[in-house]
């Protein structure tokens, strides 16, 4: 499988002549070899994605539809996906025979998980199974309940992102209700590994022992401060005497 990104760099300075910093617009293509389907069309500002194209319908979908009111996509988006990603098609075998066949690159992501909220038992939550530093982008996320493979229905994935250094990440999504001892794994399967990479998180409340352990550590640091003022005010009281 080879892959083909092409990206269009666009600096925009910022309106301050006094100050060094710049924003980066950035347009990308990306498509595979034999992976109909499975291209990307999006436009990124400084590394947050304004808005993608699906492959597929290529339909314009928005990013953070929260801010969709303030601005509009260009009626054209669709027409210009569609162009690029035919283009992006056409020209990955010729890039790889005028390269002479290069290997392919193939970089191994990195996982992790954690909850999007401070876990608290019986209240609704969602898990986040983070994978980065990955090529080529493509990677199945499974995750598990208390060794059982959850229904897909509850899981979603982002899209591929493109980091500096041309990998990619994506995040997967696991809503859950945490119950006291469960086990979640987020398992990742690539082709730059020999077995998929797992990470596991176990729900554990704040517990009782904890709190009195708390408790006692507070304890022990205010009679220490005591101690240490009960000594200085007998020493001083000491010199004044001695006066």
């Amino acid at each position: 499988m080879n892959l083909l990104t092409v990206l269009l760099f666009i600096f925009l300075p910022k309106c301050s002549q006094e100050t060094a910093g710049k924003h980066l617009l950035r347009f990308l293509t990306f498509c595979q070899k034999d992976v109909p389907g499975d291209g990307q069309y999006d436009t990124e500002f400084d590394g947050d994605q304004l808005f993608y194209i699906d492959p597929v319908t290529y339909r314009a979908f928005q990013r953070l539809p929260e801010f969709a009111e303030q601005w509009s996509l260009d009626l054209g988006l669709a027409q210009d996906a569609y162009v690029s990603l035919g283009t992006c098609q056409y020209n990955i075998p010729r890039a790889i025979k005028g390269e002479y066949n290069p290997p392919e690159v193939i970089d191994s992501p990195s996982s992790l998980i954690f909850p999007k909220h401070k876990i608290e038992l019986g209240v609704p939550n969602t898990l986040i199974c983070f994978v980065d530093d990955l090529h080529p982008p493509v990677v199945r996320i499974i995750w598990t309940r208390n060794g059982q493979q959850v229904d897909q229905s509850e899981v979603s994935q982002t899209d591929y992102y493109s980091n500096s250094d041309f990998s990619f990440r994506t995040s997967s999504y696991l809503d859950f209700t945490p119950q006291e001892g469960d086990i979640y794994s987020c398992s990742v399967d690539h082709i730059s590994l020999e077995m998929p990479l797992s990470k596991f998180l176990e729900v554990q409340p704040q517990t009782d022992r904890q709190v009195e352990t708390a408790v006692c550590v507070c304890g022990v640091i205010l009679g220490l401060i005591g101690v240490i003022t009960g000594l200085w005010l007998i020493k001083k009281t000491n010199k004044s005497c001695q006066a």
